[in-house]
């Protein structure tokens, strides 16, 4: 029989591994379709190849990965179709969460949400904004801060069910968006004018308590964002 102390050191390796994967998949360090070496991860995380081995089965088994036989362990890649469905999802579940968010998010979450859209609309407003989202790092900070946007507004809105299918959508929707469609820098700084905008419409409306107003905008931001990247990755 394992000791108690020994299978709480187990478990925590294992939670520790899932929580840092989930985020190095959310952060876009990883391109949709490359392949997910546990050694390399191991060795990566500073982690033992077990606990990795595990995070991997998990993040599978919730849809974000996947193992093609004889070949390894994949960041699903994503079809024009299913990132569309992915986009219908949140278009159903998001403006629901700003209803939520704004009744129910506490000082902490407001405050949280409004830094991250305020950091968003500071690296907008760089003169040479453009430029600098040719480096993959910058394109990959712009895409933490809208994620962390959303998954504040899902986590004040207090459905873990709903945060959970959008942590796995921003997994293979989000990160697909900013980061690796084949866009250049200036069609990406001219996508991400009017979402700084966006955000800071949303954030006043939940700020404000006004609920119908935070929904309405949600929706319409999501509705844009589908637009915009579907129409840049189904061009010739």
């Amino acid at each position: 029989m394992v000791p108690s102390r020994t299978r709480g050191r187990t478990d925590e390796s294992k939670g520790d591994a899932y929580a840092r994967l989930r985020s190095m998949l959310l952060g876009g360090e990883v391109r949709p379709g490359q392949r997910l070496s546990h050694r390399a991860l191991a060795k990566d995380l500073g982690l033992s190849r077990s606990p990795v081995r595990e995070a991997l089965l998990a993040l599978e088994a919730e849809g974000i990965i996947e193992h093609r036989p004889q070949s390894g362990v994949y960041l699903r890649d994503v079809s024009p179709q299913e990132l569309e469905e992915l986009y219908d999802m949140r278009e159903l579940i998001e403006p629901y969460a700003a209803v939520k968010a704004a009744r129910m998010a506490d000082t902490a979450q407001l405050a949280r949400m409004r830094r991250a859209c305020d950091d968003f609309a500071a690296l907008v407003e760089r003169k040479d904004f453009a430029r600098w989202l040719d480096a993959p790092e910058n394109r990959r900070r712009l895409s933490d801060l809208d994620s962390d946007f959303h998954t504040t507004i899902l986590a004040a809105a207090g459905n873990r069910v709903a945060r959970r299918f959008f942590e796995n959508a921003q997994v293979l929707s989000l990160v697909v968006s900013w980061n690796f469609l084949q866009a250049d820098s200036a069609t990406l700084a001219a996508r991400a004018v009017p979402t700084a905008k966006q955000h800071a419409a949303i954030c006043e409306a939940i700020c404000n308590r006004d609920a119908k107003r935070a929904a309405r905008l949600m929706l319409a931001h999501v509705s844009g964002m589908k637009a915009r990247v579907l129409d840049t990755i189904q061009r010739p």
